[in-house]
């Protein structure tokens, strides 16, 4: 498949709309015209919340009148309705382990349409070699590049390792102690031949700082989609089992590294006992969701803990807004997606501090409580038990944390001051790229470019053939793509409850 753009005149809704939220003057669309997004999927397969924002951009850049490219790897089974309007993708191999995942390769010819659509700044919405493509643009045509850091990379081996390499104290010990900090060490040098860093709470600006990025970093907090998550509440969807007033809520990629597994055993011995008629309901799928419905039965949880399934983006504020609770222990989050949503819906949140993007987005005491993850861990999972008995028992104090939750997250996670963050960003990436090309020898390309992309990705192939292939999105929970939310007047929304 090559650069496909549609000639044809936006219908007349759609130009309405950017007419109604394109910039104040004319002129302020000379540049950029033409933004590129690097992302893991042209087609998104199944919920992925660095996909989402990708979308939330596209959308959001196209009616204020860019035209936006999307580029990535190649999938075989994507539909032109999947599709965005432009979009460029890369030969790839699909990772075995995560069905809908594709491999992106370097090729001339992906290379040259990536330049024939002439991009005024490319977005790098990725954490894949897939980078040097951007760098590529950067220093052979000098297009500004801006990284995005959308992946906690200590995390990244738990989701490729099988069980029983997982649980090897030698291997989680190679990887941690050496292979992971080597990775983090090759991901600053990407980000410092780019033209700025992208990071999604002020805490991973430290992060990356202490890791040597030396290029201008923004923090743009991600975006919550009125249109979506302000949409009409539809019908209660929890079991009849689950109780008005003592339902707990965690939505989220069934995989290890998310902690289900801790607050599946931190329910079962501090929260189940204590309030006989509180449950746990798990929004979502992925490679572990097995596993996690096993070890509930193993804790004599299984008729306190629905497994409901992947839910579709629209059904997603129904279940918020019918919750009592939100129930988090992950510590692999950039950001952590589901708790702005869960915040902007009006529910109070439980969850562990990770000192990245949870922690940024809960108020502990104001919008709700944070948890120190360790360094005693049963101490840990007693102080979060024991936090949210408490508010289950306090209906009171939930509606003040959630009215002050909803207030924090609106303002934090507004379309309009992300778009301009961006905004700002793109145009100080200019100036840097400016400045830092000017001479010829400032634009050769790094030796090995093409050969360490190809080299990585094998390596990542080969670690994709370890674990055996998960089962993700069993229910068929489509995504919205890339079209869909992009008209206000769009049927989708209208028939979304």
């Amino acid at each position: 498949m090559t650069l496909h753009i549609d000639p044809s005149p936006a219908p007349r809704a759609e130009r309405a709309l950017v007419g109604l939220r394109r910039p104040a003057a004319a002129a302020e669309l000379e540049w950029p015209r033409r933004v590129g997004i690097l992302n893991d999927y042209v087609r998104v397969p199944y919920a992925n919340g660095s996909s989402f924002a990708s979308q939330f951009l596209y959308r959001e850049l196209s009616v204020r009148g860019h035209e936006v490219t999307i580029i990535g790897p190649h999938d075989p089974d994507a539909t032109e309705a999947e599709l965005p309007r432009r979009h460029v993708v890369l030969p790839s191999f699909p990772l075995r382990n995560h069905p809908g995942v594709h491999v992106p390769m370097p090729s001339r010819a992906s290379f040259a349409r990536v330049a024939a659509a002439q991009l005024d700044v490319v977005l790098a919405q990725c954490t894949t070699s897939m980078l040097d493509l951007g760098l590529w643009l950067r220093l052979r045509h000098r297009v500004p590049f801006v990284c995005v850091n959308t992946l906690h990379l200590p995390s990244v081996y738990n989701v490729l390792l099988p069980d029983s390499l997982n649980e090897n104290r030698a291997v989680n010990s190679f990887f941690s102690g050496a292979m992971m900090p080597w990775v983090e060490r090759q991901m600053a040098a990407n980000y410092n031949r780019s033209d700025g860093l992208v990071v999604l709470s002020e805490k991973l600006e430290r992060y990356w700082r202490e890791r040597g990025v030396t290029v201008p970093i923004h923090v743009i907090p991600r975006s919550v989609e009125p249109k979506v998550f302000d949409a009409p509440i539809g019908a209660d969807p929890f079991p009849a089992e689950a109780r008005r007033g003592a339902r707990l809520l965690v939505v989220c990629r069934h995989s290890r590294e998310k902690g289900i597994a801790r607050l599946l055993e931190i329910f079962a011995r501090w929260i189940a006992p204590e309030v006989p008629e509180a449950t746990l309901t798990l929004v979502g799928d992925g490679p572990d969701h097995d596993a996690f419905r096993a070890r509930a039965a193993e804790l004599g949880i299984a008729d306190r803990a629905f497994f409901v399934g992947e839910k579709r983006l629209l059904e997603l504020p129904t279940w918020y807004r019918h919750a009592d609770l939100f129930v988090y222990t992950s510590l692999s989050e950039t950001y952590g997606q589901v708790v702005s949503e869960a915040a902007w819906c009006g529910l109070p949140i439980v969850a562990l501090e990770d000192g990245m993007g949870v922690s940024q987005q809960v108020r502990d005491g104001e919008t709700g409580v944070l948890v120190r993850p360790g360094p005693d861990t049963a101490s840990s999972d007693w102080k979060f038990g024991t936090a949210a008995v408490a508010l289950l028992r306090n209906g009171h104090r939930r509606r003040a944390l959630a009215h002050r939750a909803q207030e924090h997250a609106r303002l934090r996670a507004d379309p309009r001051r992300c778009v301009q963050r961006y905004y700002d960003a793109f145009t100080d990436a200019k100036r840097h790229c400016e400045e830092s090309t000017r001479t010829p020898a400032s634009r050769l390309l790094p030796a090995g470019l093409v050969g360490r992309w190809v080299g990585l990705h094998s390596l990542l192939l080969g670690l994709g053939t370890l674990r055996e292939p998960a089962v993700l999105n069993r229910h068929g929970a489509r995504p919205p793509t890339w079209e869909e939310l992009l008209r206000e007047d769009d049927p989708v929304l209208a028939n979304a409850h």
